[in-house]
């Protein structure tokens, strides 16, 4: 994969050619850290936060359909009933990010 930029003059990649990028991911290309407000660093590059949360989610569901689906539209009870989109873009991918890991951990089904 070449990378999604996180700073570039272009139009914001969509959701869905981030979604699709999550599935190409090597799945050994661990996310490190949060990298400021706009992303998220990975072994060789620094990434933006909603693609950050796509990766974790695609470790979760194998369907990129439903991580649309789930992204978009689907209440996190845990999270105040706001969708993961309303929380990343409110600032709290992390939260996200960490609520995907508890289900990859099996704390939650």
């Amino acid at each position: 994969m070449t990378g999604v930029p996180l700073n570039s003059s272009l139009a914001e990649p969509s959701l869905r050619s981030l979604v699709m990028a999550a599935y190409a991911i090597n799945p050994s290309g661990q996310l490190i850290s949060p990298a400021g407000d706009l992303g998220y660093s990975a072994f060789f590059q620094l990434i933006p936060v909603t693609f950050a949360v796509l990766r974790v989610a695609a470790e979760v569901e194998s369907s990129p359909a439903a991580v649309m689906e789930w992204y978009r539209n689907t209440p996190i009870e845990e999270l105040g009933q706001f969708t993961a989109e309303q929380l990343v873009a409110s600032g709290r991918a992390e939260v996200v990010i960490a609520f995907l890991r508890t289900i990859l951990d099996g704390a939650r089904a």
